[in-house]
């Protein structure tokens, strides 16, 4: 009998590796099928994914509000509105002169990808015909793109319109109902499972929180800084810049990078190549400063996300729903994170018979 062992023991072993390979199977499709189904259904997924986040922002004002005897519904009224009034007064004094120059941007962009491309091709034995050749499919195949995803999200000048008023009547309903509607989805969860479901909700919201807190605070740091540099210098687009430095704050990494590189390529054109290497080495000084400072002092620990997993996550979800699935995905991959924390401390505390927040483990692990 003592040789058949070390053959039952393989053989329980590929069964139990054939059964985790099925299970990453099973995922792999759940997720795909799911991104999927966010694609098609991103015109009305981003509008509520924002709302929510815009909520994270105005639901502890109208709480103080609150506090202060102001009832809830007028509360989330003057916050929502106030929310709206700034956004209109920050697009009157921006979106005029960006809109102005945003032509003269792309040209400046075009016209320094395609001189840095000159000197790389130098280096390859490329002439100047074989770059632009080069260049020019890249574009088209970048135009392409683009263009399906304009058609996916909808961002034709009705479709915004509809989708920022669908964004405030959404953070509206969330800000003044949001504890009652949460309640009665807890109605709906099988009773011994309803504080496992409040905890996970609660975390989520507690990440979404200090992520769209800190994401703010960050981009805004970061547009002040660089586009004070760029004013210093005297670049002739700062404005267009300013504006995509903190927009690009809100795709981690990639946004940074490809922010920083259309600042210097149009420095390069429009003023020079020693204050294109200034603005280079400034961009550098202030990313180290976000992420060595900013991110862990505003945002904190409690996101917990390695910069891989970041980097990951905006390719993937920019790969499955384009611009609106980079801007999801590391939000969507915040509340993922947390909620296999909470996992990981329940494990613990079974493990170790330690109370939870809504009680102690005993016997079974069950709250």
């Amino acid at each position: 009998m003592a040789p058949l062992q070390p053959l039952t023991a393989r053989r329980n072993g590929l069964a139990r590796a054939g059964a985790a390979a099925w299970s990453l199977l099973g995922i792999a499709l759940v997720v795909l099928l799911l991104g999927w189904s966010v694609g098609r259904l991103m015109p009305v997924v981003l509008p509520f994914a924002v709302a929510i986040l815009l909520a994270t922002l105005l639901r502890p004002v109208a709480e103080r509000m609150e506090l202060r005897g102001t009832r809830p519904a007028l509360a989330a009224s003057i916050v929502v509105i106030g929310a709206v009034l700034v956004l209109v007064l920050l697009l009157t004094l921006i979106l005029p002169p960006f809109v102005a120059r945003l032509t003269d941007l792309g040209s400046s962009l075009e016209e320094g990808v395609q001189r840095i491309g000159y000197e790389i091709g130098a280096l390859f034995g490329m002439g100047h015909a074989d770059v632009n050749r080069t260049l020019d499919n890249a574009a088209n195949r970048v135009r392409s793109r683009a263009g399906g995803t304009a058609m996916a999200v909808s961002v034709s000048l009705a479709g915004a319109l509809a989708s920022v008023v669908l964004v405030f009547f959404l953070s509206f309903f969330l800000v003044n109902d949001g504890r009652r509607m949460w309640a009665w989805s807890l109605e709906l969860v099988p009773e011994h499972r309803r504080e496992t479901v409040d905890e996970l909700g609660e975390r989520a919201w507690t990440v979404l929180t200090a992520y769209t807190r800190g994401v703010v605070f960050v981009a805004t740091v970061d547009a002040v800084l660089i586009g004070a540099a760029l004013l210093i210098i005297g670049v002739p687009l700062a404005l267009p810049l300013i504006v995509l430095t903190w927009l690009a704050a809100f795709f981690p990494i990639i946004g940074a990078v490809a922010s920083g590189a259309a600042s210097v390529l149009v420095t390069l054109v429009a003023v020079g190549p020693t204050e294109a290497g200034i603005v280079l080495g400034w961009i550098v000084v202030v990313q180290q400063v976000e992420g060595n400072v900013l991110y862990p002092v505003v945002v904190g620990p409690r996101l917990k996300l390695h910069p891989i997993v970041v980097l990951v996550s905006v390719a993937l979800g920019g790969t499955i729903a384009g611009i609106p699935g980079a801007f999801l995905a590391v939000p969507i991959a915040t509340v993922c994170g947390a909620l296999v924390g909470y996992q990981r401390e329940r494990r613990y505390c079974r493990e170790h018979a330690k109370p939870t927040r809504h009680g102690v483990l005993v016997g079974n692990g069950s709250v």
